[in-house]
């Protein structure tokens, strides 16, 4: 017995209308996915527009003005900065390009696995008839808002030609650079963390969790966003403590 809907199969829509359905009209890209479930296509345009953009501000960033912003923002003091000084001076800024395009590419990829696990497990327990792959292709198709955040960066990095730009600005869409400040270094953080695209793609992934399994919309924000809410929990426990 299944929860999931019985769609009556529809012709293809194509990569590219699909892409163009999922911010317009998520309904129908939701229909092609549930028939469809592509993940190629967004793997790798999420993939390499993080790989090209991690690649580019690392290339043009000043590196003595990264090493002293970063040191800025640490608690670190004394005898454990200047240790952390020699540390991160000893790394040329080639081994940064290297971390930072290979740890944003995994990273992405880490959060879209767990995020398909977690609903997968989910559908398991409930026996939703939907397989990790099709969760898969979900959450790589509504994080596509991420898009404009790239687009963000692309256009930060170019009016920045000192190459004194700090990680935390380079997203122009994060909560902090939309003008939500807190003088708590772990809201800072929060607020650091989310950005528009992101709620955009969690709404997303409730809209289709609804619509794949024909529930209510408070049951699907209660299992999608749960992870979420959990972790913001913990987050801000410890910011307010």
């Amino acid at each position: 017995m299944t929860d999931a809907i019985e769609t009556t199969k529809t012709e293809p829509a194509g990569l590219i209308n699909t892409a163009t359905n999922i911010l317009l009209s998520p309904g129908e890209a939701f229909t092609e996915l549930q028939q469809r479930p592509n993940k190629l296509f967004p793997l790798t345009l999420i993939v390499l527009s993080t790989v090209a953009v991690n690649f580019w501000y690392f290339s043009i960033v000043d590196f003595a003005w990264f090493i002293d912003a970063t040191l800025a923002a640490s608690n670190l003091d004394g005898e454990q900065l200047e240790a952390a000084r020699e540390n991160m001076a000893s790394m040329s800024q080639t081994t940064f390009k290297m971390f930072g395009v290979l740890g944003g590419a995994v990273g992405i990829l880490v959060i879209y696995v767990l995020q398909s696990g977690y609903l997968s497990l989910i559908s398991a327990i409930t026996g939703s008839g939907q397989k990790f792959s099709n969760w898969f292709s979900l959450v790589l198709w509504t994080g596509l808002p991420y898009m404009l955040s790239v687009v963000g960066m692309v256009a930060t990095i170019a009016l920045s030609p000192s190459g004194q730009l700090s990680p935390y600005d380079l997203d122009p869409l994060t909560l902090a650079n939309l003008g939500m400040q807190s003088s708590n270094d772990s809201l800072t953080t929060i607020f650091n963390s989310i950005s528009l695209p992101m709620l955009w793609g969690m709404a997303l992934t409730v809209m289709g969790y609804r619509q794949w399994l024909d529930c209510s919309l408070m049951k699907a924000m209660t299992v999608v966003l749960a992870p979420y809410l959990l972790l913001l929990g913990v987050w801000a426990y410890f910011a307010f403590t």
